[in-house]
């Protein structure tokens, strides 16, 4: 039963079964968008589809755990293959027959006899030399029947099947480190304005060890208009010490403690902290209208003596999530919301929101109508980072590969004997060969030997 399941994973039909899983995979990755919001998906599926796709992962399908076990299976079936492949192998190369028999002979493909009248000893210093020549050493055995040479070259290039499948199982191994631990996120940032959080696909946010200020954005433009090339600098501080400044650009990145900030995008988005135009006018009236320009926090006075509106908070993006809190989603201005506290003589008397998109919102309270005008925009940079903790290990998978393919098709294992057999009328020259592969290259080479070897008499 065991031996059953071993030789099951140890099968080129499970190999196959899962290089056409994985295929699948990505086909499906590629068709269904991937990261999207939850919105957006509900416009192209219907809840229930929803549901069923976002359970089985299909929205984030690179790190699923089921793509994980499809790797982690197809590295035990080339690790268990090797295993099984690896004593074979390693028999092959320490168990070889260095001198030739007439048993060994028969078997071998490439063989030819030559026959010389010469002493055993010149024949033997003729051989040598010409060998030499070929191979960069060589085993000589002396014994009643003859002389033995046996010459063997590229042995190691019999190791780059496994240094591939090694290197593979590493590459995977990278990847599924990278899918289990690694984090690729977005963020935008102000100029002027320091943050240390980043938003993750699933639209949560992940949290940075160190705050990272943007103290300038710079473009440049072709004469048509069109962005040519824009900087940004950047400031990583560490508990508020400054650890570092670089400007980045497109393909060269800012790289701190195992993160890289890539230079993506960049726009117009409104200042937290900036101007807003709020125009006022009691309901029902379209005379007597008030615009006023204030921060967040700032107050201003109604027509009425005592009464006093604050700008409590500002959203670019109003959501609330399934607690019902109140927070920014992005910083377009997708759904800009003011939250207003209305005061009587010092005292609150209600609280209300004003949306820029829907001025006649039912939750708007109070005799006084609000509208939200203008806002003042900020250029901000769009960064992409990313943390890679398997990047480094699939590097060295990928260096190792090359090497496996380099062992694997430049380079073939083949032998050589030449047995120097006394004869009674003179000597008898076997020249044999064999290799493992490529047997058509082999050929010339050895019968390029076997000339050398004829014409030295």
């Amino acid at each position: 039963m065991i031996m059953s399941r071993i030789n099951f994973l140890t099968s080129l039909n499970f190999t196959i079964l899962l290089l056409i899983f994985l295929a699948l995979v990505l086909i499906v990755g590629t068709v269904v968008p991937q990261n999207l919001t939850e919105f957006e998906y509900l416009s192209r599926y219907s809840a229930d589809s929803y549901k069923i796709l976002k359970c089985l992962g299909i929205f984030d399908i690179y790190h699923s755990w089921w793509l994980v076990s499809l790797l982690f299976l197809l590295c035990v079936n080339l690790i268990v293959c090797s295993i099984k492949n690896f004593p074979r192998l390693k028999r092959s190369l320490s168990q070889v027959n260095e001198k030739l028999t007439d048993f060994q002979l028969k078997n071998l493909p490439f063989k030819v006899t030559l026959r010389k009248n010469c002493s055993e000893e010149e024949a033997k210093k003729k051989v040598a030399a010409v060998l030499k020549k070929f191979f960069h050493s060589q085993k000589e055995i002396t014994d009643q029947a003859g002389v033995y040479f046996f010459c063997q070259k590229y042995r190691y290039s019999r190791w780059g099947f496994f240094i591939t499948h090694l290197s593979i199982v590493i590459i995977l191994i990278g990847g599924m480190i990278s899918s289990l631990w690694g984090i690729k996120g977005w963020v935008k940032i102000r100029e002027g304005e320091t943050v240390n959080q980043i938003l993750l696909p699933d639209h949560t946010k992940y949290r940075l060890d160190f705050d990272i200020k943007c103290d300038a954005f710079a473009i440049t433009y072709y004469p048509d208009g069109t962005p040519r090339d824009y900087k940004t600098t950047l400031t990583i501080f560490e508990k508020g010490v400054k650890q570092l400044t670089k400007v980045i650009e497109v393909n060269h990145p800012l790289k701190y403690r195992g993160f890289s900030f890539y230079q993506e995008s960049f726009g117009e988005a409104p200042d937290p902290t900036g101007e807003i135009i709020l125009r006022v006018r009691k309901r029902g009236r379209e005379e007597g209208e008030k615009v006023v320009s204030l921060r967040p926090g700032e107050s201003f006075s109604l027509f009425d003596p005592g009464w006093v509106v604050k700008v409590n908070r500002f959203f670019t993006d109003f959501v609330r999530d399934e607690k019902g809190e109140v927070f920014n989603r992005s910083f377009e201005l997708r759904n800009p919301a003011l939250e207003l506290l209305i005061f009587k003589e010092g005292k609150l008397k209600y609280q209300t929101w004003v949306f820029q998109r829907f001025p006649d919102f039912h939750g708007s309270k109070g005799e006084y109508q609000f509208l939200i005008q203008d806002i003042k925009k900020k250029v901000y940079t769009g960064l992409q980072v990313n943390r890679d903790p398997g990047v480094n290990v699939v590097w060295l998978g990928c260096i190792l590969i090359i090497l496996g393919i380099f062992l694997t098709f430049f380079f073939f294992h083949y032998q050589l004997w030449v047995w120097i057999k006394p004869k009674k009328d003179g000597l008898a020259l076997i020249i044999a060969g064999n290799a493992h592969k490529n047997r058509s290259q082999f050929k010339k080479i050895w019968e390029e030997i076997r000339i050398a070897i004829d014409q030295t008499f």
